[in-house]
């Protein structure tokens, strides 16, 4: 059985205050508490995705050869696309 690709952790605080109480689950149980963690391994896989079928929207070749390449754009666009926007 291999492990979901997400996890989703409900904290709760017990006693005393130091101790972290929580549930675990595959999707969300409160969107406004949840913490999600993703395996390294899904992540690097998508990380990877993006690379290889969507960074070359934000490279262009000029004239000459010269590689230009808008980072900023670049970050906004692989951030969104981690999000799953």
């Amino acid at each position: 059985m291999e492990a979901p690709e997400k996890i989703y952790m409900t904290p709760s605080f017990g006693e005393p205050d130091n101790v972290l109480l929580a549930s675990f689950s595959k999707s969300h149980l409160n969107y406004h508490r949840d913490i999600e963690y993703t395996r390294t391994d899904a992540f690097i896989e998508k990380a990877e995705k993006y690379l290889t079928e969507k960074f070359i929207k934000d490279v262009s070749v000029l004239a000459g050869g010269v590689v230009n390449i808008n980072f900023s754009t670049a970050i906004k666009n692989f951030v969104k696309y981690m999000k799953g926007e």
